[in-house]
């Protein structure tokens, strides 16, 4: 669980989605019979519309913002998280749950949370602080099974058969989305349902650089083992940048957010500090 010291830090910021309604106009608003409070001010970001800057601040400032405007109802985060044999190297299952547990903390105080794993376990929809302890127990004990469905299907079977309205919120997969199949599948099935989806890609150093001098592999959801070459370590080497640059595009083309974890063998403290510092890159959090 994160330490009180991240929490404490956590507590200043809140989860940005594009289910925070934008809408122009100072007064109140409604849409969809849903009324809307101004929420927040955020610099400008590539893609937002122009009709929602505030033009009043640059003005002022020279600045660039949009005006955010926030519906009454709760914004609901689902995060989805990797629970596959592969998650073992290299720490990425500890650093996933991390993650998971640090975006939980600052979901819970305003909206709605529920945690579902690859095997198709799910927590408890989950709103308010006092049930963060149960939202972690179950990240935590979370395990890594000895099969699980592919990051493909597994996706795919969260946004067809998960028990929520289209359209409700924010989704987060946590995973090294190994799979040899294409992801558009389950990227398709995403937009299907009208998730706000973020992929955050959890990578070993090893899966990246493994030591050229090491002339066996192992394949982790297997067992099966493989002498190889030097030039083969090298040859796999660049297939997986090739992998990371494909799913990567793919995700990006379908109008998702992405973003390239490396898990790492550190104490609690770098571990949180790291993943904390990653997440503001993506935008998931923002200042209250």
């Amino acid at each position: 669980m994160i330490s009180p010291r991240m929490r404490l830090v956590l507590d200043r910021y809140a989860l940005a989605s594009k289910a925070l309604s934008r809408f122009s106009g100072e007064r109140m608003a409604t849409e969809a019979g849903q009324s809307v409070e101004f929420h927040d001010f955020r610099p400008y970001q590539k893609g937002d519309e122009l009709r929602y800057v505030d033009w009043k601040v640059y003005a002022r400032t020279g600045k660039v913002y949009t005006r955010l405007y926030q519906a009454e109802r709760n914004i609901a985060l689902y995060l989805v998280l990797d629970t596959s044999p592969s998650m073992s190297i290299g720490h990425k299952a500890k650093f996933a749950r991390i993650v998971a547990e640090m975006i939980s903390y600052v979901a819970q105080k305003d909206s709605l949370s529920q945690v579902y794993l690859f095997n198709g376990d799910f927590s408890r929809a989950a709103h308010g602080r006092s049930k963060i302890a149960d939202t972690w127990s179950f990240i935590e004990a979370a395990p890594l099974a000895a099969a699980e469905p592919s990051p493909v299907n597994a996706i795919k079977e969260f946004a067809l058969n998960s028990k929520f309205p289209a359209g409700a919120g924010l989704a987060l997969i946590i995973s090294d989305l190994f799979d040899e199949k294409s992801l558009r599948p389950a990227l398709t099935a995403l937009k299907a349902r009208g998730l706000d989806a973020s992929f955050l890609q959890i990578m070993a150093e090893e899966d990246i650089h493994p030591e050229e001098d090491r002339l066996e592999l192992i394949d982790i959801e297997t067992n099966n083992s493989l002498r190889v070459s030097i030039d083969e370590v090298r040859a796999y080497k660049q297939a997986v940048h090739k992998f990371l640059a494909r799913t990567r595009s793919s995700i990006m083309q379908a109008k998702f957010k992405h973003l390239l974890l490396i898990s790492s063998d550190e104490d609690l403290d770098l571990l949180e500090r790291k993943a904390f510092y990653e997440l503001l890159k993506t935008s998931i959090l923002t200042k209250r």
